[in-house]
This record gives C-alpha cells, structure tokens and sequence, in this order.
C-alpha cells in the first residue's frame, strides 16, 4: 500500500491550482472529497497519491505537504468517515428522555461516501492491518468506539438523575454492549460480497428494538 514521496528533483511540472490558496482545512477537506470520490470509482489498491492530487488540481509534492503517506491520508479519510457517523446531543436535546437521547446518539447519520466504497475501505484495512496497524487503530478508535464513548457519558449523567440503576464500573461495559447491539455484527457485509447493507429504515428499527431491550429487557413486564 506504501507509496513513496515524490523525489527530491521531482518539480511536478504544474502550476499550484486553486487548492494553494485555501486555507488548510478546506483544502484538506478537498483532498479527503477527492480521495472518496476515487474510492468510490475503484478498489483501494488502485488509487494513488498521483491519482488524487491530480483530482484535486495540485502536485504531488504539496499532497505530501499535507499527508505523509496515502496510508496517512486513508486514515484519516477512515477517521472522518467514522465520526460522522454518530453525532453527539445538542444543548436543547440534553433534557429529553433517556430513550430518545440513546436514539440520537445510536441514530446512523447520512455518509458522503456510498456503502459499497465504506465496505471496500474496511476490507482493506482488515487485510493490510499487520502491515500498518495505525490504519487498524484509526479506524478502532473512530465510529462505534467513538459511539460508545458518546453512549457512555449519557449514562452517567443518567445515573446521576436516577433514570438507570447502574455501579460506576458497569457504565463503559453497558455502553459498549448497547452500541454493539445497535451496530451489529459487521463479518457477513465484509464476507459476503453480495451482501447488501441495511437500510436507513432497517437501521432505525434495529436501533429502537436494541434501546428497548437495553433498558427494559425481554421479560414480561407488571
């Protein structure tokens, strides 16, 4: 996956485009646009740091001013990727009830990136892990991990005001349980190539039945 940096005699031979005169962060949000946009178009081992700085209009050179590596830049377009997935409450929403703040905190928000391109990203990563664990790492510590930590804090504050009954050293292990329950066993869609991704309304109900039996479990109640 490792692809070296330009040479030191390699003058790229283009004027800086556009991009050079943005500020940092957008024409790092351009880079990780295009790098998406190339993922989506091909399998991951065929997209090169030549390949995106070309579609983002600038040299290869000042691609490698911004990410050292394209096993640098794919992590972190995994990590953006991954932290959008979940959202964290806003101000108004901190005083609802417990069940719907864990259903906007476990509520899959809208990907730029198709399912089929976050799939093959994920495949990549799982097969190059022994060889850049940092890509395996990012992606660990990004999205349900990320989930759970959000999960995590709620219901602490939700022991504090009496909402739930739980010791202080079970509140990671109950966050990490409940998300995994929402999130779901993601081996099948990485197996099974023809498996097809659960929708937005598939993944809302899975959400609501794993909340409920979280909170109420699956014995009769009265």
């Amino acid at each position: 996956m490792t692809e070296n940096p330009p040479d030191a005699d390699e003058q790229g031979g283009r004027k800086r485009g556009r991009p050079v005169q943005m500020c940092p962060r957008k024409r790092e949000t351009l880079v990780l646009d295009c790098a998406m946009e190339l993922l989506s178009e091909r399998v991951p081992d065929e997209v090169t740091m030549a390949d995106i700085a070309r579609r983002a209009g600038m040299s290869k050179r000042t691609l490698y001013t911004l990410y050292r590596s394209r096993e640098e830049l794919l992590g972190a377009g995994l990590a953006r990727m991954s932290r959008t997935l979940f959202r964290p409450l806003r101000l108004e929403e901190r005083d609802a009830p417990l069940e719907e703040r864990l259903r906007i905190l476990l509520t899959f928000n809208p990907r730029r990136e198709p399912p089929d391109v976050v799939i093959e990203m994920l495949r990549t990563v799982i097969a190059e892990a022994r060889c850049y664990p940092e890509l395996s790492r990012t992606l660990s510590r990004s999205g349900p991990v990320h989930a759970a930590s959000l999960v995590e804090d709620e219901l602490a504050r939700a022991v504090e005001a009496g909402e739930v009954a739980l010791h202080p050293d079970e509140i990671a292990g109950a966050a990490e349980v409940l998300v995994d329950m929402v999130v779901g066993n993601a081996i099948p869609a990485l197996l099974d190539p023809d498996r097809v991704p659960r929708n937005p309304d598939e993944q809302a109900a899975r959400r609501d039945r794993a909340i409920d039996i979280f909170l109420h479990g699956v014995r009769p109640r009265g």
